[in-house]
């Protein structure tokens, strides 16, 4: 790839500076979810770690014997992933109408026949535990929840005791095993654990299946575009801590100072900022490969108080 200034470098060394490298991914992941936890800690938010999986007959195999199922429906991981999403919608929705608030992580990680299944990390008020929890096991069950095992594994449920652990260890590991594998003794089935990390992101790849999503807190593409910058020139007292504080990885009061964990998107002190997508060498806009009336936008740097910083200087393209 090259720039305008005629700077060429691999895809490789490319990737290797941002999140599409292994280890700065999982570094960015255990940041954000320690920053969470401390967050919660001093707002005496609870922690569960929440395990999801899908109905029988979207399984193809039985995890013991690793005999056909018979219920199996032929459904796809994708479509197993679109069963769980829709799930996940409906849930939402219901938490949204009962006020329930809620911050966290999700971990997508395919079971022994690729059927994908959740671990989501969740921080909640003490007084909304039970009302999520209800809820979420409700919706769990509503298909096929009759079936033999459903109500053992369908949807378990592990509320975080501080004294006995840290909310984000219970989520490192499955970080660790879904993204490189380091730091583990063996994969879910005594493998290398580096040779199935490597096996679990081509099931992604493949599935187009996303791993990891943060739940609610500010928004991360601020966070990234923050620490492209190296100083703040002539900005309020606010942005220039939040800056800092990205800069120095403090998910905790880099969320603090944006507005808080429960902070709408419209109200957080600064927002990414996206511009039309422009041919530099025609300057024609560009437009979907779907529709030429669907307009593209790309993400060129934040904003804030009416002002817009841009982040994104270099124009690349393949040499």
């Amino acid at each position: 790839m090259t720039n305008q200034h005629g700077q060429s470098f691999s895809l490789l060394e490319l990737s290797q500076k941002g999140v599409s490298d292994p280890k700065i991914r999982k570094t960015e992941l255990m940041v954000r979810a320690r920053g969470f936890e401390d967050l919660a800690n001093e707002l005496g938010h609870v922690a569960t770690f929440l395990t999801i999986t899908c109905p029988s007959k979207y399984h193809r195999s039985y995890a013991t014997t690793g005999d056909d199922n018979p219920k199996w429906q032929g459904y796809t991981p994708a479509e197993a992933q679109a069963y769980l999403n829709e799930n996940w919608k409906l849930v939402r929705a219901k938490l949204q109408r009962e006020d329930v608030r809620f911050y966290g992580f999700r971990v997508v990680e395919p079971q022994h026949d690729g059927t994908p299944h959740w671990h989501l990390l969740l921080f909640v008020e003490p007084r909304h535990y039970d009302t999520l929890i209800n809820i979420m096991r409700e919706y769990a069950m509503r298909e096929d929840g009759d079936e033999n095992g459903a109500d053992n594994h369908r949807f378990t449920e592990v509320k975080i005791d501080p004294n006995k652990g840290s909310a984000t260890g219970y989520i490192a590991k499955y970080i660790s095993k879904n993204i490189d594998g380091e730091n583990l003794e063996a994969g879910v089935y005594g493998e290398d654990p580096k040779c199935a990390a490597a096996r679990v992101d081509a099931w992604a790849a493949c599935w187009s299946i996303r791993q990891f999503q943060q739940l609610g807190g500010c928004s991360v593409t601020v966070w990234r575009e923050l620490r492209r910058l190296k100083a703040m020139m002539d900005e309020s007292k606010l942005v220039t801590e939040i800056h800092a504080a990205a800069d120095k990885g403090c998910w905790k009061t880099f969320t603090d100072l944006m507005g808080g964990v429960f902070c709408k998107r419209t109200e957080q002190a600064i927002a990414p900022h996206y511009e039309l997508a422009v041919d530099t060498a025609t300057g024609v806009v560009k437009t979907s490969m779907y529709s030429e009336e669907e307009f593209l936008k790309v993400l060129k740097g934040i904003s804030t108080g009416g002002k817009t910083i841009i982040t994104r200087t270099n124009e690349w393209h393949l040499s």
